[in-house]
């Protein structure tokens, strides 16, 4: 099995972790490491865009693993060492016994559609979480129309637009207020950062509906961020178009349904 290892820049505590799992790896593993590794650890190391593997351990947080998905190919395994860690399968504590049952074959392979986000005929990256229109000016609001197919959905005056994945769903979105979906649905949540207008609120939308967002007026300049990874900018101009990919992010799962972890990233410490 090929196993490839990113960590998050500037965490020697990650290569650590790296460390131990290299120290109790099988000799038929593979090995692959990413180039942040070097830092820290003296392995021939590769280039994200390089990395093609089984699965791929990531060590860090939910910006680790999305910025991995965007660019390497494999299964995700993410052990968090950050905050909430949504996207991490594991713990800091659990990480020795993950491996093993990583070598045993005890997990599945859960995979999500993405989004994939064409803006003005030229196609970004693929989101995993959400696609972000903001404001390009910070206090400055923007006016967005949006459609889904053929039909218009609303025009919102906001600071921003999000476009979220089910997966993405329990993120940015979330924090906007919006529903949080269940990962295998086929569909995206559209919601607006600080709306003008209150009646404004979130709608889900089926995933073989092409969202369109266009802006509305002059100089009303934007930045589309992808993941919270890559950015782009956008002006009145040009055409968003968001719709599903035929490309889908690969997680390794061990132990905890999508309610457990709900329960235990969003709720926890809130309701007894």
């Amino acid at each position: 099995m090929k196993v490839a290892f990113v960590i998050r820049r500037n965490c020697p505590r990650c290569a650590k972790i790296v460390n131990r799992i290299i120290e109790i790896a099988p000799s038929d593993w593979e090995l692959v490491f990413e180039h942040e590794i070097s830092k820290y650890i003296k392995m021939k190391t590769v280039s994200i865009e390089e990395i093609n593997a089984d699965i791929i351990i990531t060590v860090g947080g939910d910006g680790t693993v999305l910025w991995t998905l965007q660019y390497a190919r494999g299964s995700i395994l993410g052990i968090n060492m950050g905050g909430l860690g949504f996207l991490s399968e594991i713990e800091i504590g659990e990480v020795e016994g993950s491996v093993y049952r990583l070598m045993r074959g005890d997990y599945v392979i859960d995979s999500y559609p993405k989004l994939k986000v064409v803006l003005d005929g030229e196609r970004l990256k693929d989101a995993t979480n959400e696609v972000l229109i903001h404001s390009d000016r910070i206090a400055k609001i923007r006016k967005f129309s949006i459609f889904a197919g053929d039909n218009f959905v609303d025009r919102v005056a906001s600071d921003g637009v999000i476009v979220a994945t089910a997966v993405g769903s329990t993120s940015y979105s979330y924090s906007a207020g919006g529903p949080v979906l269940f990962p295998t649905l086929n569909a995206a949540v559209i919601s607006y950062l600080a709306p003008f207008a209150s009646r404004s609120r979130s709608i889900v939308i089926p995933s073989e509906e092409e969202i369109r967002v266009k802006l509305v007026g002059s100089d009303q300049g934007c930045k589309v961020i992808i993941d919270g990874q890559t950015e782009y900018s956008m002006d009145s101009s040009d055409d968003l178009r968001i719709s599903r990919s035929e490309n889908k992010a690969d997680f390794v799962t061990m132990r905890r349904s999508f309610y457990d972890r709900v329960r235990e990233k969003l709720v926890k410490n809130v309701v007894n």
